[in-house]
């Protein structure tokens, strides 16, 4: 296990058909290897080889999208900055950009629009991930807004604390 930039994780190991891979993760080793890496923190894979980590390569987890989603949809009333552009914009939609995209002011590229919020008169109806988001691209890994990264990682610990009984 190694740590990687942005708080993404390594943990490199054997698949069943032999073949060595990096599983990516927001979880640190203490939190995790307890009781095993769920299949909620893992963001994808990539093949473990010498070299960099190659985006091109990475196969992303269904299942941690789905749980982020998850995550967001069920904390967006609370966070400080969507409900801040909520209030501003109104009526219409407020995407949901990852933090690493080198045009937040401009035209996103789709893999990093993580979703929008529909709104109406500044109340928020509901939440849609886009299917186009990657965690890991050329651009470099997940950064989602601090506070609702800190609640993806709260959900996480809950997870992990749930294993251990």
């Amino acid at each position: 296990m190694s740590q990687i930039a942005n708080k993404v994780y390594i943990y490199q190991t054997r698949k069943d058909d032999g073949t060595m891979v990096n599983y990516l993760s927001p979880l640190k080793p203490d939190e995790a290897f307890s009781e095993g890496l769920p299949a909620q923190a893992v963001m994808g894979e990539v093949p473990a080889t010498d070299s960099e980590l190659d985006a091109g390569a990475f196969k992303q987890n269904k299942i941690f999208l789905a749980f982020l989603n998850g995550v967001i949809a069920n904390h967006a009333t609370q966070c400080p900055g969507l409900q801040a552009e909520i209030e501003r914009q109104q009526d219409g939609y407020v995407y949901i950009i990852d933090r690493r995209t080198p045009t937040p002011g401009g035209e996103v590229p789709p893999e990093d629009i993580i979703g929008a919020v529909k709104i109406e008169k500044g109340q928020l109806l509901s939440y849609h991930g886009s299917p186009n988001y990657r965690t890991f691209t050329g651009a470099g890994f997940m950064q989602l807004d601090p506070w609702l990264h800190e609640r993806l990682m709260e959900e996480l610990r809950r997870i992990v604390a749930a294993k251990k009984g």
